[in-house]
Formats: structure tokens, sequence, C-alpha cells
């Protein structure tokens, strides 16, 4: 009996030391596996959220980082608050900064936070939370992410609009939301924005546009695949756009997309398609994308419209036949 018990042990020893083993073999290869795979993706890849993406970086680096803003007191003053910009700063990994400082009027503690802001006509969702003591001021940065910039093919700032909305640091409760305080650099102001609107026309009425601006599916570091949407809101009201229903090749993705658009205002969002959906119904190739949308009014939530299932059109996969010919040239 112990004699069966040790050659066990020993079995089991010896299966551990291979497997540890072939651990140390594997890792310094999977590395540069990776890097090569990173290097074959095609440059039309639109940049992915990921500060690791390839793509992400080349943005980042071919990003216009020359455009300063001149110091400004006092540009924005009411009975709550009164907002200074001290400048841009482009050193963040995360997106461009404005430098503000904010002066607290109220007799209690607050957070600052920035609900949306507008760059170049686009919706751009900022990062801004600082805490400001009773009757005190702080310098505070509003970060634009390089990855909303990139899907807005957003390369050089000129423009900057955004509100700041006043939390009590205690309870949360809001206390006010101020108007949108415009910022501008020293870009040629000469310049018009570019609105890209090629693609397929999913919506386009009572000035409201929806348009698929193409699917990625082969991206630097993958989970999943995603349908760019771009959205125009040329009414007098804040609308609030959702897709509601996603089904690709005929199965119900979980998926969301819910973008705030102020009036004669633009937006760039994405309707991501999950690697774990895809995985639990076998989608290797996506053949058919179908999508709804709801368009709510963003202040009283109430429904201005909503769509039946649109069906995405894909670009034609190329024939075999085409394939060898394009490769043999």
């Amino acid at each position: 009996m112990k004699r069966i018990i040790c050659l066990a042990l020993c079995a089991l020893a010896a299966l551990l030391a291979c497997a540890c083993g072939n651990t140390k073999d594997s890792t310094p290869t999977q590395a540069p596996q990776e890097e090569t795979q990173a290097q074959q993706t095609p440059d039309s890849v639109p940049p992915t959220e990921d500060g690791n993406s390839l793509s992400l970086k080349k943005f980042i680096n071919s990003f216009d980082k020359k455009p300063t803003v001149a110091e400004q007191k006092k540009l924005y003053d009411d009975e709550n608050l009164t907002v200074s910009v001290k400048g841009i700063d482009y050193a963040a990994v995360s997106g461009p900064q404005l430098q503000l400082n904010i002066q607290n009027k109220s007799n209690k503690e607050i957070v600052a936070q920035s609900p949306y802001s507008i760059v170049n006509g686009y919706m751009i969702t900022p990062e801004l939370n600082g805490k400001i003591d009773a009757a005190k001021s702080a310098d505070c940065s509003l970060t634009l992410p390089y990855f909303k910039l990139a899907i807005s093919s957003i390369n050089s700032v000129k423009k900057v609009e955004f509100a700041i909305r006043l939390v009590d640091a205690k309870s949360y409760n809001p206390i006010a939301t101020t108007d949108l305080i415009t910022v501008e650099t020293s870009a040629k102001k000469d310049e018009e924005v570019e609105c890209d609107e090629s693609g397929q026309v999913a919506y386009d009425k009572d000035d409201i546009k929806i348009i698929f601006k193409g699917v990625n599916t082969d991206r630097a570091y993958s989970d999943g695949a995603e349908l760019m949407v771009y959205m125009y809101n040329g009414t007098d009201q804040k609308i609030a756009v959702r897709a509601k229903d996603v089904v690709v090749n005929g199965y119900t993705m979980t998926s969301a997309m819910n973008s705030t658009i102020l009036p004669d205002k633009r937006a760039v969002d994405v309707v991501t398609f999950y690697k774990l959906d895809m995985e639990e119904h076998d989608i290797e190739d996506i053949d058919s994308i179908k999508v709804s949308f709801t368009i709510k009014d963003a202040d009283n939530w109430e429904t201005i419209d909503s769509t039946d299932m649109i069906s995405v059109t894909l670009p034609e996969k190329p024939t075999v036949t085409a394939t060898v010919g394009e490769t043999t040239k």
C-alpha cells in the first residue's frame, strides 16, 4: 500500500514539474506573438478604449498638442461659484486637460463634476471630480478622454464647451448646474469643423439624424466588435438616443448605447457586441446586424420617437477568386 501511494505521489510530482517547465518555456514567446498581431493590425482600424491599443497609441502620438489656452480669470461667475481657466495640458495619458480654478461661494463643502462637454461641436464625455471646501477655491482638471476624441475624429482641440454640476460633498444631493462655459484655443478659428455625415442613414427626421459609420471587427486588443453610430441633434431641445434592441446573426445581444446630445450638437458613439455574447452564440463572422433606437427628451424623458429594427448594410465579403487575385498582384 505504501508503495502504491509513493508511486502515485511521484507521478503527481512529475506532472507538476512538466507543467511548470512548459509554463517557463511558453512565457517568453507569448509577448512577441501579441506584438506581431498588433503590428499586423490595419491602419484603418479605429482606436479602441483600451489604453494599450496600437491604434489608440497612434492616434495619441499624432494628436495636435500645440494649441494653447490663454489664462482667463472669472470666465464664469454666479452666486454659487467662480470659474477661471489657467491653460491646457497635454501631459496626461488619458487625454488633454483644461486647467481650472473653481471658487466655492457657499458655506458647505462641494464636489464639482461635469455632466457633459462639447469639443469642436461633438459631445465628449469629460472627467472632472474635485472637492472644494466651503468658501475656498481649488485647482481642478477637466479631462477630455483620447478615446472619445478618437471616435469623433477630433485631432485638435479648437473649442471646448462644458458645464459644471455642484453637489453636496456629504449628501451628494445636487445643488446647481452652470450654463455652458466656452473656452477657445489658439488653433486656427477660421477653419470650419469637419462634420463627416457619410455612411448609411438609419434615421433622418425632424432635424435628428442617426448614421451608421461602419463595424469594427478587427481590433488590436479585441473584446468583441462595435457598430459606430453618428448622431446630430438639430432641434432646440436636449435629446437622448438609446440603442434599444440589438440582434447579430439572428441572436439578441447584450449591448448598450445611450448618448445625450445638446441642441445643434453632434455625437459619435458605439454599439458594442461583447466577446462573451459572440462566443456564446458561436459568432465568428458577423453576417447581419439589426438595431432599433428610442429618442427621448433628455429633460423629461418623454419619448420623441422610436424606430423599428434597422438592418445595417455590411460590406460584401470578397470571393475566393478576388482574394487570390489580390494576393498574386
